[in-house]
This record gives C-alpha cells, sequence and structure tokens, in this order.
C-alpha cells in the first residue's frame, strides 16, 4: 500500500484487536486502523476500498450473501477482491461438507465452487477467478478467489 495508503483492519473481538494495534505499534506503521465489526456489516464507507483480503473467515460467516454484498458495497469502482479461503467440490453435499469439517476445522461451512462464483457474482463483482492451491480434505481445497467490482 506504500506510505501513502491506508489500511484498515476489521474483527469482531476485542482480543484479536488489540493484538493487531499491538503489531501495528511495533512495527511502526502509522498508517492502520482497526474497527470492531463483522464481515457480514463492515464499519467502512460505500466505495472507499480499493482491495478487500480476506483469510479463512468468509467459510466461518453465517450469511455469505451478506458479506459478498457488504465487499461489492465497499469496493470502489474496480475495487479489487483477494480471498484465501476453504472451497469445496461442486458434488459435494452440504452435509459431505460438514462431515469433513468434524475432521479438518473450518471447513464445514465451505462453498462449493459454483457457489461462491455464483455469490460474488450475484453481489455485481465480475472476473471471478478461483483457483485452488492445495487439498484440505477430500473434495476440499484451499483455494485463492479474486474478482473486482466494474469500473
Amino acid at each position: 500500500m506504500g506510505p501513502t495508503g491506508r489500511a484498515i483492519g476489521i474483527d469482531m473481538t476485542d482480543e484479536m484487536l488489540a493484538l493487531a494495534r499491538r503489531n501495528a505499534a511495533e512495527a511502526g506503521a502509522a498508517n492502520v486502523e482497526f474497527h470492531k465489526g463483522t464481515i457480514e456489516s463492515l464499519p467502512v464507507a460505500d466505495a472507499s476500498v480499493d482491495v478487500v483480503i480476506s483469510n479463512c473467515v468468509i467459510n466461518l460467516a453465517a450469511d455469505k450473501p451478506a458479506v459478498f454484498r457488504e465487499i461489492a458495497r465497499v469496493l470502489r469502482p474496480g475495487g479489487r477482491v483477494g480471498v484465501s479461503d476453504i472451497v469445496a467440490d461442486d458434488v459435494l453435499t452440504p452435509a459431505e461438507r460438514e462431515a469433513r469439517g468434524s475432521y479438518a476445522g473450518c471447513i464445514a461451512g465451505a462453498l462449493s465452487f459454483a457457489e461462491y462464483r455464483a455469490g460474488l457474482e450475484a453481489a455485481g463483482l465480475v472476473d471471478v477467478r478461483i483457483e485452488p492451491t492445495h487439498a484440505v480434505a477430500d473434495g476440499m481445497y484451499g483455494a485463492i478467489v479474486r474478482a473486482r467490482r466494474p469500473a
């Protein structure tokens, strides 16, 4: 983001916000801010963000359509999304995904490739790319998800 950019961190827990603030202070990062909130209701103004980054959080959200709408809402026209998340093969049912979650944490709520793509596109995002990076369970993958808000 460089010296003139700004990073905004969002977390729903006081403990993680305190840790983030300590880490930023230790790193001497002055162009960062942290807010308490949820991924389904971001405390950020409309069309105010160039890039949304999320690391294995969307699969934990109960209301994924709300998450995708929030991402689209806060992105500036032309803004981009970069997500690391867990994604399931399209043939796996929600019950099969949940069963895999019982032995590999944080994957029971994973969307399938098609569901992830459809959710982002329904929120108005385009150029959706979902690239699996590694298997985390049978039919479940760590993936990099990219999309952008139209200019």
